[in-house]
């Protein structure tokens, strides 16, 4: 198959034109290169079904964000600016706003940006695509805040650790940094119940697929790269304080 005639199959245009298998490896093939596809497709189904449900934030359908939230407001400073990885709808921005001088919000979905430049209308907030792999487009020592919600939540350990360095390059010296996990040992009864899905349907974890971590894991990545914990709370979530 040609170059052009593969780009026309995978065009967006032609998405309900092809067989549902074909519509599937599609999807599997464009995820698996980024998660940029999967979460434009999940913003645009949100809106539509949003017409009934109300919500004031895309996001806002997964709830328990109340300690995070309490974290955030813990450490935030006023003139601080902050990056947010996965600002997704802007449910966690449009707190960071009130508590940052300024917020950089970033995302990988182009969609995402567009539900949360439209959700958080605010002077002190900018938008940023992310390559889904980097944070190329922040310098060095550029920001004294990192924070990301439900979000790591999707990440294998290979990529947090890679992500931890990403967020040790761009924060200052002696800037913060706040992330949420899954907790492999307090949420082990959801672990159980995923796992043993995917065993009896004999099929592999979905797109929305989740990774749980550990304490011990957290600690030996943050300790590798010198970065220093300031706090962690286990509840819902596994969020992890830690300093440059």
């Amino acid at each position: 198959m040609s170059g052009y005639r593969m780009k026309a199959l995978l065009s967006p245009r032609n998405w309900r034109k092809i067989p549902h298998w074909l519509r599937r490896a599609r999807h599997n093939l464009l995820y698996s290169l980024n998660d940029e596809v999967y979460w434009d497709e999940y913003a645009r189904l949100w809106e539509k079904e949003n017409k009934t449900r109300r919500l004031q934030y895309l996001g806002n359908e997964w709830a328990q964000q109340e300690s995070f939230l309490s974290l955030l407001e813990q450490y935030a400073r006023k003139d601080a600016c902050a990056l947010e990885l996965g600002c997704g709808g802007g449910r966690i921005t449009a707190r960071g706003v009130e508590l940052f001088q300024h917020v950089y919000a970033a995302d990988v979905s182009k969609e995402m940006l567009r539900k949360c430049r439209e959700s958080v209308r605010a002077p002190n907030v900018s938008f940023h695509k992310l390559d889904g792999f980097t944070l190329a487009e922040f310098a060095d020592a550029s920001v004294d805040f990192v924070y990301s919600h439900d979000v790591f939540v999707h990440f294998p350990a290979l990529q947090v650790y890679s992500y931890l360095q990403e967020f040790k390059r761009v924060l200052k010296p002696g800037g913060l940094g706040l992330i949420s996990f899954l907790h492999f040992v307090t949420q082990f009864e959801w672990f159980k119940q995923l796992s043993l899905d995917y065993f009896r349907q004999r099929r592999v974890p979905p797109h929305t697929r989740h990774y749980f971590v550990t304490e011990e894991m957290l600690r030996t990545m943050l300790a590798d790269l010198s970065l220093g914990i300031r706090e962690i709370r286990s509840e819902h979530y596994l969020a992890v304080v830690f300093q440059k």
